[in-house]
């Protein structure tokens, strides 16, 4: 009979032994896995707090230099085909490379709170996009902020065809190769050349009226690209991170005596892109 009763009790000890286990090994799993989350977390706090003061930082240093320019217009200072506006030596000699190029060349999809007249000529932007182009085409020539404008010189030729449409009803192949031809021969497209090529479109007042509110020649948005490359040891002069972000650039009329000064705004988007090989793209930063 004591035979039997300890067989059973030793056949009830053992699940009970694997079932204690069990459940240590999934304490043991959570805990590890709450640590885990928020080891992640604090990672990710840390990460935003050193991204938030070097933006900070950058900010400051770009508008110093922009503050040196004396108003000169920026594609004249930039280098034309990077769009490299500086250098930043730091103490371990590396250096942080800022690039500034035009940003403007998306449509505004958000209309909130714009004037009737901004709001009628982006909805047929809008209109015209969404009948024409595929979904990620729409994304990429579209962003949620900043002026109605257009740019004539950066926007994508889908988008130039498309934003001519919509100001001549569906017929503006005249125009937009009238835009088109100008800005391959000249690289940049000027207010008076953009008077001239409505003109020699044929034009209404009203249609030339609208070409100058839905395509800007003064640029407003602009992208700022910035590369760290390291300073020393075996990956000296190699890229070793990039970030970039929109921001705005304003030309200050209301100072006296500092009428020429550019200033610069926060930071709009700010976004680490990597250390691929290919140049960034500008719709990456949206």
């Amino acid at each position: 009979m004591r035979g039997v009763m300890g067989t059973s009790r030793s056949a009830f000890a053992l699940p009970m032994v694997v079932l204690v286990m069990v459940v240590v090994g999934m304490t043991i799993s959570v805990s590890l896995t709450r640590f885990s989350a928020q080891s992640k977390v604090v990672e990710r706090q840390i990460r935003a707090y050193h991204e938030h003061h070097a933006g900070r930082g950058l900010q400051e240093a770009i508008g110093a230099w922009l503050r040196q320019q004396n108003g000169r217009d920026l594609f004249d200072v930039l280098d034309p085909i990077t769009g490299h506006a500086m250098d930043i030596e730091l103490d371990d000699g590396s250096v942080v490379s800022v690039f500034l190029r035009d940003g403007q060349g998306t449509a505004l999809s958000n209309l909130t709170g714009r004037t009737e007249n901004e709001i009628s000529d982006g909805a047929a932007v809008l209109r015209q996009l969404a009948l024409n182009v595929s979904q990620k085409q729409y994304l990429d020539m579209t962003r949620a902020f900043g002026p109605i404008a257009i740019s004539a010189s950066s926007a994508d030729e889908l988008l130039i065809t498309n934003t001519c449409d919509a100001i001549m009803g569906g017929n503006g192949s005249t125009l937009a190769d009238g835009i088109l031809e100008t800005r391959q021969q000249n690289g940049r497209l000027t207010r008076v050349a953009m008077t001239t090529i409505s003109t020699n479109a044929g034009l209404s007042g009203e249609q030339r009226a609208m070409v100058q509110r839905l395509f800007a020649t003064d640029i407003e948005l602009w992208a700022v690209l910035v590369e760290l490359r390291a300073g020393s040891g075996p990956m000296r002069g190699r890229l070793v991170s990039r970030y970039g972000g929109i921001t705005r650039i304003r030309l200050n009329s209301g100072r006296r005596n500092n009428s020429n000064l550019m200033e610069l705004g926060a930071f709009l988007t700010w976004k680490d892109l990597g250390v691929q090989a290919s140049d960034p793209d500008i719709a990456d930063l949206y």
